[in-house]
């Protein structure tokens, strides 16, 4: 904020009643704008505030509004009769809202008996409202705004009335605001949120619990004794990060609560610390629990554990469909690296297994290190996975960039296409039996009977095992339901449930591999070190297809930008500026502007029908006078960049010519950060502000553009 002292040494003017003066306009728009203008640059001089009080009484709502907004910020102790009376006085929603905040800023302890008032009725008595026939929804911002600040206040003695606010004669769920307000109040209010938690249910319950579970740890701990003995779970779990690293409790947390999750959470927290929990939770009947025991197992082990445990990890690699394959995947390199690669390699072809563990295998494979783990990866890059094919070129960049020239070979190859064979540019798939769309009804052979499964699939019958079907529904029922046979169970899998498992299958991205590996590889390994990539990706630039020269481009000006690209004629990387693509256009100016030699070739991007394009030009090439045109630019990035070319100059005459062009242009968000960030161009707003003959739109302006602004030679 500016006090009435900061621009006097600059310009010898006080700001302040340049904009006050605009307060006893007829125009309530600009007494808006002169409100919040006053309250952006010198809220805390005596003047704007014994103005913003008095707008209080001002004919307009929305001045009205604004002023009280304003005095949130700057409401000093004496205030807070005065914002009552508006709480209570001002029919206008807002104004109430705003007067809450500010009384609640102020710790202002006498409001509390209107605000207890205000959280279980209207208080006609006592509150005027806009429309006593549709004030409900008014009220009921008022009643949340009231019940927030007696939680600030602590207001420990309305806890009844917080309560009683829950069974809202309009059925509205206060339950959250309720619950926030009584976990503000520290020690008590745990006390109410954990009785509601545990006599409950419903969402009732769950919304206790969040409560609690977001208040600082320290304000549970007097209820600690009574957390941790709750046979509920999710009460129990309040108790996780109460429990010292030396407390006996966490054994019995992690490995013997009689709740999954709870004996999951426990593990994960408290294993790092204590890896013999890890050991122990190796037996837990929860897969779940058994991959966080995995995670945080201390090696090596005894040699009879190490030998058990290797039999067992290969095993859930081989079968488990849950998290246990994804940790067993980590783990194995590290157990038992002599017996990992098969495993691994047949989790990763396994499509009906989670893409998680497929993935991690991948990692793990490529963590062996052992002679053959490049070929392995560059194997991979024809996996059907499009999943699996990104993780293994991240691999191979790592060893690219070790120095593995096999590891750059291949990625060169996959982003110019020659990688793979013609038999492994494209899955095919077996097409599925489907009817025919193009037939007409009449043609239609005839569909037969169908049956309702117990999993609610929909079975043809054939024709000697047709129903009944002039028997009554009623008869339907009573009948031996033996004809209804339930269908086989289909196989668990990760990505599907019951029985509609059956008919789908995961998507593993394009089949088109070949093409897809391009578009990837370039993204992923554009920035490797292999020059045979950027020969790679140049070719690739010259691509019909947008998606893969856009990628091209793309990975060019991350080569650029790390000093990797190798030294082109600027007509290579100028041609990209011609293309109708806009992002290549961009991304060949980004190249251009990094090197001062070429960054002239982009004076030419000064007109450029893409706003991107023509900050990037405005940016890095063009004159003070170009600059100062691309002041009036639609585009406010395009604005915003020319204003960071010109300030810095501090040259008056520039300044000013920033001041006139933005005013004409009514750019009043732009207008607004020069205010921020030049002294001069605040002072020529002053200015203007005072002249006799500024006219009400060049009034309003300026002062928005000052409401918007925070000033660097602010002072508080």
């Amino acid at each position: 904020m500016l006090d009435n002292t900061t621009l006097r040494a600059a310009d010898d003017l006080d700001p302040v009643p340049s904009i006050l003066t605009h307060l006893s306009n007829g125009n309530e728009v600009i007494r808006c704008g002169a409100v919040r203008a006053a309250a952006a640059v010198a809220g805390q001089d005596g003047r704007v505030h014994d103005a913003l009080l008095a707008r209080l009484l001002d004919e307009d709502p929305d001045v009205r509004t604004d002023a009280m907004d304003a005095l949130v910020q700057c409401a000093r102790p004496e205030d807070a009769e005065t914002l009552r009376l508006s709480l209570c006085g001002d029919p206008v929603r807002e104004v109430k809202h705003a007067a809450i905040l500010a009384l609640t800023g102020l710790n202002c302890q006498e409001s509390i008996p209107i605000f207890q008032k205000l959280v279980t009725s209207r208080a006609s008595d006592d509150v005027a409202w806009e429309d006593d026939n549709d004030s409900w929804d008014d009220w009921l911002d008022v009643q949340i705004a009231v019940i927030k600040a007696l939680g600030e206040l602590n207001a420990k003695e309305c806890i009844q009335d917080l309560l009683d606010a829950r069974d809202d004669e309009e059925g509205q769920v206060l339950d959250g605001p309720v619950f926030a307000a009584l976990a503000a109040m520290g020690n008590e209010g745990v006390v109410w949120l954990l009785s509601i938690a545990q006599t409950e249910t419903g969402l009732g319950r769950k919304r206790a619990l969040e409560a609690l579970a977001e208040m600082r740890s320290d304000l549970l701990r007097d209820a600690f004794d009574v957390i941790v003995e709750d046979p509920a779970a999710d009460i129990r779990r309040l108790a996780l990060p109460l429990l010292e690293m030396d407390d006996e409790r966490i054994k019995a947390m992690a490995l013997r609560d009689p709740d999954e999750d709870l004996r999951c959470e426990a593990l994960a927290l408290f294993a790092p610390v204590h890896p013999d929990l890890a050991v122990k939770a190796l037996a837990d009947p929860s897969e779940a629990a058994q991959a966080i025991a995995l995670d945080h197992l201390p090696l090596p082990l005894e040699d009879d554990l190490h030998t058990t445990l290797t039999a067992n990890v290969i095993a859930w690699t081989s079968i488990s469909k849950s998290k246990l394959a994804t940790a067993a995947a980590r783990i194995l390199p590290r157990l038992a690296p002599e017996h990992a690669v098969e495993p691994l390699l047949a989790l990763i072809y396994d499509t009906a297994r989670p893409l998680e563990a497929r993935l991690t295998a991948v990692t793990a494979l490529d963590t062996l290190n052992d002679p053959p783990a490049t070929e392995r990866l560059i194997a991979l890059l024809s996996h059907e996975t499009q999943q699996v094919r990104a993780v293994a070129l991240t691999r191979l960049v790592i060893r690219c960039q070790d120095g593995d020239t096999s590891a750059g070979r291949a990625l060169a190859m996959s982003i110019d296409r020659t990688l793979l064979s013609q038999a492994n540019e494209v899955v095919v798939r077996e097409d599925i039996d489907g009817p025919d769309l193009a037939m007409s009804k009449i043609d239609t052979p005839p569909r037969g009977h169908v049956k309702i499964s117990r999993d609610g699939e929909i079975i043809n019958v054939d024709q000697d095992e047709k129903i009944d079907a002039t028997q009554s529904t009623l008869g339907a029922l009573q009948n031996d339901e033996s004809q209804f046979e339930q269908a086989d169970l289909a196989e668990d899998t990760p990505e599907e449930s019951s029985a509609k498992r059956r008919h789908r299958r995961p998507v593993e991205g394009p089949d088109t591999i070949a093409d897809d590996l391009r578009v990837v590889a370039l993204g992923i390994a554009g920035s490797a070190s292999d020059p045979a990539i950027e020969a790679a990706i140049l070719e690739a630039t010259e691509s019909e297809e947008d998606t893969l020269r856009l990628a091209a481009w793309r990975a060019l000006e991350k080569r650029a930008d790390g000093g990797m690209l190798a030294a082109q004629g600027a007509f290579e990387i100028e041609s990209g500026l011609s293309d109708e693509h806009p992002a290549i256009r961009s991304a060949a100016a980004n190249i251009l502007a990094m090197n001062p030699e070429t960054a002239l070739a982009l004076r030419a991007c000064l007109s450029d029908p893409d706003a991107l394009v023509r900050a990037i030009a405005v940016r890095n090439c063009a004159t003070t006078d170009e600059a100062t045109a691309a002041l009036k630019d639609a585009a406010s990035v395009v604005r915003a960049v020319a204003l960071d070319r010109i300030l810095p100059s501090n040259d008056s005459t520039v300044t000013k010519s920033v001041f006139e062009a933005l005013s004409k242009a009514e750019r009043i968000n732009t207008l607004a950060g020069a205010c921020s960030r030049s002294d001069t161009i605040l002072s020529l707003c002053f200015k203007a502000l005072s002249e006799s003959d500024v006219t009400p739109r060049q009034t309003h302006i300026l002062l928005e553009a000052l409401a918007q602004s925070s000033p660097s030679v602010a002072k508080s």
